[in-house]
């Protein structure tokens, strides 16, 4: 694995990857530590033990030699095969030449020496071998020699290396399973920071709420940093809705008596005008309403982000409603040669709403409608589902893809070089917000090329019971 592959690996990831890892170096370096201890010290206590061994049947073979009896000693050797781990023996007289001996293997060439030698132990060649001299009576009578295979230890050695295995083996699931369990205390901390972030980056996270502090470690101060910036963050976004609304309120009145005046001018109450300067005026009267209303909309935001935004709810007719949206429009369609149609206003649906801002809501989507159709017509229909009442604006325009309906009702939408035409961003934001403050809501369909249906929904007024449906 390499460290750039570590580098990207997601944090949950790198933790287990740690755990489990020193866990098993640990292991490892534990069991590789007592392996070699036991791979040095196992000789020591073989010879010793083969020593042993050697003074017992020196002593048992003092007789043979003194008194010359070879049948005896061979006797004492064959003892031997009892043992299978002694490989080779071999007594030898005072002179030291060969007096009995013993080999496991008869048919392989001796492994004992021809002649005795000088008091001493040895491991090698895989073996662990043997002189000891045999005195009886302060005189030395004798020589022995033995010869053992090292196969036990190779097999303790074997069965280490097993047992380590499977220890790891263990040990690697143990701990994957307890570091997997133990990860989410660092990383669901920090998954609630990063998400919370992504909320803010797509504006739909409250900057008044806080992440809760779960410990005093380095997760905790995260949290903390995080709130601290999201307390500055909540001044600065309070300092700029208070900069809004002062600002708004100081334009509103002069941009409204200033489209008064146009209005009056084009009326012919300041004198005639020739058509020329009606042109003029015309486009200063659009731009002028076309400002009133982005400062109207930029105060309601502003309300909305003080929480002091509320709603008057009274019966009210969706006929009433419908009219007072469309008052403002009908010369504007006639401009674009737009065809509008009413469907369902003669039914005599009545409302349970504020009607200011349904007013407002459902003309912030006449506007768009009108705005995104070069051609075909707009229409306002008006029905019932159930207990709700449902107010639809549909047109024949451009139509939205999926990627804009994913952000429509985010105040911070942009829609790049359609902006101009969708009246981007304030006025669907604001609808929608008006809608659930009444227990209403606000959706969209739409299929690009072919137009967009806006759905407004507001619960019905039954004048039997005098309440909301």
């Amino acid at each position: 694995m390499s460290w750039f592959s570590f580098r990207d690996m997601r944090l949950r990831r790198k933790i287990m990857v740690i755990t489990v890892i020193s866990t098993l170096v640990a292991l490892v370096m534990a069991c590789l530590t007592f392996f070699l201890y036991e791979k040095m010290t196992y000789p020591q206590v073989r010879l010793k033990t083969l020593s042993a061994w050697a003074r017992i049947m020196g002593d048992n073979s003092t007789a043979a030699l003194t008194f010359n009896d070879r049948k005896t000693a061979e006797e004492m050797l064959g003892t031997l095969k009892a043992n299978p781990s002694v490989l080779s023996a071999c007594l030898y007289d005072s002179k030291g030449q060969q007096f009995a001996s013993y080999q496991r293997d008869r048919a392989a060439r001796s492994r004992y020496p021809a002649v005795a030698e000088q008091a001493a132990t040895e491991y090698s060649g895989g073996s662990l071998k043997i002189f000891q001299d045999i005195f009886s009576g302060g005189e030395r009578v004798g020589y022995l020699f033995l010869e053992t295979d090292t196969e036990e230890m190779r097999t303790r050695l074997t069965h280490y290396a097993l047992i380590t295995v499977l220890i790891g083996l263990i040990s690697f699931f143990i701990s994957l399973f307890v570091a997997s369990r133990l990860q989410r205390y660092v990383t669901e901390p920090l998954h609630r920071v990063v998400d919370r972030m992504w909320d803010i980056a797509r504006g739909e996270w409250d900057i008044t709420k806080r992440l809760e502090v779960s410990g005093r470690d380095e997760i905790g101060d995260v949290a903390e940093a995080f709130n601290a910036f999201m307390g500055k963050l909540q001044t600065v976004k309070d300092m700029k809705s208070d900069l809004i609304s002062v600002v708004s309120h100081q334009l509103k009145t002069p941009v409204a008596e200033i489209n008064g005046f146009i209005e009056n001018m084009l009326d012919g109450i300041t004198g005639e005008v020739n058509s020329r300067q009606r042109g003029y005026l015309d486009q200063m009267l659009v731009i002028g309403r076309g400002n009133y209303k982005l400062i109207s909309d930029l105060l309601s935001v502003s309300k909305i982000d003080r929480g002091v935004v509320s709603a008057d709810i009274h019966p009210v007719s969706a006929k009433e409603v419908v009219a007072l949206t469309i008052r403002d429009y009908e010369q504007i369609m006639k401009e674009k040669s737009l065809i509008l149609r009413l469907e369902g206003t003669e039914e005599g649906i009545m409302l349970y709403a504020d009607r200011d801002k349904v007013v407002e809501a459902l003309r912030n989507l006449l506007n768009n409608a009108i705005k995104c159709t070069d051609s075909g017509s707009v229409t306002i229909r008006v029905g019932s589902e159930g207990d709700q009442g449902v107010i639809e604006v549909l047109d024949t325009g451009i139509g939205m893809d999926e990627e804009t309906l994913g952000s429509l009702f985010t105040r911070n939408r942009v829609l790049g070089q359609e902006a101009h035409r969708s009246g981007a961003g304030l006025g669907l934001y604001i609808s929608k917000y008006f809608m659930n403050i009444q227990k209403g809501d606000l959706t969209v369909t739409s299929e690009v090329g072919k137009g967009s249906c806006f759905k407004l929904v507001v619960p019905k007024y039954m004048k039997q019971a005098g309440t909301a449906a």
